[in-house]
Formats: C-alpha cells, structure tokens, sequence
C-alpha cells in the first residue's frame, strides 16, 4: 500500500477511547502502545473517505493485515521508522469498521501504534463489543511460520501470516477477541532440537511477558479470556532425547500459571498438525495425561483436543514443512466444531478464502456447510474487470467445506475479481479473490 497523499487530515491519537486494543501490548506511554506478538490488533468505526494508520516499525519487516467491515483487503508492508500509510478509501464518505492486525511474529522487531488520519470530515466511534476473547499459546503454528510459502523457499516476514491461521480463523467463527502468546521454535520445556534437560527461555518460563524477548514490562493479564487453548510440543517431540517426566510437569505448571492468572478459563491442550509416528504417539499420550491431571486438581475445566495432521496430497506443504493457509482452515474448522460444542456457542458462518485455483476456476474455502447451501450457491457471480462470467458449474463439498466455481472465461490475465451474490452470501463472504 502507497503513503497517503492526503495533506489535510484529522489526526485520531493512540489514547482516543474509540480505538478498541486486542492483544498483549505495553501501554506504558499511552501514547505509543507497543507490541510485538502476532494478533495484536486495533478496531475501531470510522465516517470517512480515506483512513490511514500511522506506526513507528524497528525493523521495518512486519506486515499488518487490512479488514474492512469484516473483510480481509490486503496487507501493509512497515517501513523502518515512523510512517503513515493507507488503509482504506471508499469512493463516497461513509460508516465503516477498521481493524488493523500484526501478522508477523516477535522476531521482526517492536511495533508502536502512533494513530488514524482520517479526512477532514472523518469521525470516529466505538465498534460494538466482541462477546468472547480467546487466548492462544503457541509455537510457529500459531504464528503462522511459512503459511503463504512452500516447502524449499526460504521464510522471510512476507510468509508469515498469523490472520490466516487455524487460531485467528476459529477466533474469527465466533467473533470473538484473541489475545496471543506464540513464538517459533518454542517449547513447553525444551525449545527445538534442545537438550533432554530442557531450554531457560522456553514458553512456560516466559509467558508472563509482553515481549517475549524482555523481562519486563510483565503482561497484566488485565484481558480476561472465556478460553485458553494452548498448541505446545511440536518442538519438544520434533527431535530424539525428549524427558516425557519434564514436559509434563511443566505443561502443569503453564495451566497453573494460566488459572492463577484468570478466572476459571476453560483451558483446551491442542495436540496437531506436524508430528508422526512416536512422536506424535508420545505427545498424545503425556497431553492427555496432562488434562486429565489438571482437572484432578479441580481448578477448572481442562480438555484435550487433537487437530488431524497434515494432509500433505490434499494442502502441501509450507515453508519448513509447516502447514499452509489450507491446512489451517482445516485445522480451524475442526477446532471451531469442538469449542462450539465445548462452550455452546454459535459458529457465525463465513468464507474465509477465496483463491483462483485453476485458469477457469475459483475455490471458496468455508468454515461452516452453511455457506454452501443452495439458495445461496445458485445465486453467486463472477465478474472480472466489471465484466460478468457465464458460470460452467458450481460444485460444492461438503466434506471439504469448499464451494468450486467453474466459469467460461480463462482468469489468469484478469485483474479484479469479484464475487456477487445475495445479501446473505455477502455477509459471509470475507476475504477478496486471490490469483493463483
């Protein structure tokens, strides 16, 4: 995205009590929230023409995803330093929900959140409040390590993208807040390929810190979660000389801290979606046992949860072996079936991806089969460049919760491509057509 050219703006500060936070941030100078996990985010509802954001990046290589009325538009790139840049613009001044998200992990550096510029008859008000807010603790997965690359490419900030993984999407399903603690490498006791006797800076050890990296300033836990799920062990179990007595004792002491810290969380261990074979058997067995003690103790409900492992035919492989964006949306579907169960609550359907899959062809990825029902299936368009495609066929799977659209033109050389269809259809549809 370009710098906003706008010279004229009305200037929204950090400390403007219409901005909603998500997410660990040191707010020691109000004025500048700082913060460096993936996830963190900023929501609030602007009338305006043109908004923009402005942020101080220490490195210059994170990447912050765009949502706009609940619809992913795209990413911007931070530059080193101070910098404004455009979020949205809309051909009439209007209402509109913005949400700006870190999607890359702790290791690129801090970011401060500075402001909004808004045009000069902008204004701003509060979002109406989220019902829920869910934390997750975890390693790569969770960041999104490598998720929009593929195995043999070599993982730079612009593969990563934590609002495309299993967590953000299940968090997303519920429209529900999401508070993250999740760095790559790390372990419930021993970080990967570490010694047996385990790592001093493992996730256990660090998890009461807003930055992973500092001691201080510690996290005050201020942001109460409805639901913990904790997705640890991949690194722990990925190579030999694991001590299966440490990993579990220390499991213990996280949900310990974890309880202390809130008010009787629901607590989900999550087990998937990279181990195999002995591994993943011995993480099955010690993350169950770790349940099932934590619930013997009776400070709150603890369950165990297994995502299936990657399904490298069907969704490949990322960078690193890690899963890609189509592993997670599985992933994600199947954990929001099991917390909606778990916690009662309702699944609000949506497409959550949208990608041209073949040179005629687009595939919708769901999160629920209720977006794949005929009354609203029969009804959608394709339109590229403002030109209207015969559709061939639309297939949907049910299994796969994908809705594959066939049209009569060739896409590869089209530039916009959008997807119309009823009121309802738009409502769920939450992402833009990616190329191929």
């Amino acid at each position: 995205m370009n710098f906003l050219s706008i010279l004229t703006l009305l200037t929204v500060l950090a400390t403007n009590p219409a901005i909603e936070y998500s997410g660990r941030i040191d707010f020691s100078n109000p004025e500048t929230p700082t913060f460096s996990y993936p996830g963190v985010s900023v929501r609030t509802i602007v009338n305006a023409s043109a908004v923009s954001v402005t942020l101080d990046d220490e490195l210059g290589e994170n990447y912050f995803a765009v949502v706009v009325d609940n619809v992913f538009t795209g990413k911007i790139k931070a530059q080193k330093g101070k910098g404004t840049y455009l979020a949205a613009s809309f051909a009439e001044k209007g209402t509109h929900e913005i949400e700006i998200v870190r999607i890359t992990e702790d290791e690129f550096g801090k970011t401060l959140f500075i402001g909004l510029e808004l045009d000069n008859d902008g204004t701003i008000s509060q979002p109406a409040p989220r019902p829920y807010t869910i934390e997750f603790v975890g390693n790569s997965i969770t960041c999104g390590y490598g998720n929009e690359g593929r195995i043999g490419q070599r993982f730079s900030a612009s593969t990563e993208n934590h609002y495309m993984t299993y967590a953000a999407m299940t968090a997303r399903s519920f429209n529900a807040k999401t508070t993250v603690a999740a760095k790559s490498g790390k372990g419930i006791y021993r970080n990967y390929a570490g010694p047996s006797t385990g790592n001093p800076d493992n996730m256990t050890d660090y998890y009461d810190r807003t930055f992973f990296c500092d001691a201080e300033p510690k996290y005050n836990f201020a942001a109460q979660p409805d639901l913990v799920c904790i997705n640890l062990g991949t690194n722990d179990m990925s190579t030999p000389g694991y001590d299966t007595t440490l990993f579990i004792n220390n499991y213990l002491r996280l949900i310990e801290q974890i309880q202390t810290h809130y008010t009787n969380p629901d607590i989900v261990c999550l087990l998937g979606t990279m181990l195999y074979g002995p591994a993943l058997d011995t993480a099955r067995l010690c993350i169950s046992e770790v349940a099932r003690r934590a619930n013997a103790r009776g400070k709150g409900r603890v369950s165990f949860f297994e995502m299936t492992q990657q399904n490298i035919k069907e969704n490949g492989l990322g960078i690193d072996t890690h899963p890609t964006v189509k592993q997670h949306i599985v992933s994600a579907r199947e954990l929001t079936g099991f917390i909606s169960q778990l916690k009662g609550w309702n699944v609000v359907p949506q497409i959550v991806w949208a990608k041209v899959t073949a040179d005629n062809q687009i595939t919708l990825y769901a999160n629920s089969t209720d977006c794949l029902r005929p009354e609203i299936t029969s009804a959608i368009e394709v339109v590229a460049d403002s030109k209207a495609l015969r559709t061939v066929s639309t297939t949907a799977d049910n299994e796969k919760c994908t809705l594959t659209i066939a049209v009569s033109e060739n896409l590869t050389n089209a530039g916009k491509i959008d997807i119309r269809g009823t009121e309802e259809f738009l409502r769920m549809m939450r992402c833009l057509v990616e190329k191929k």
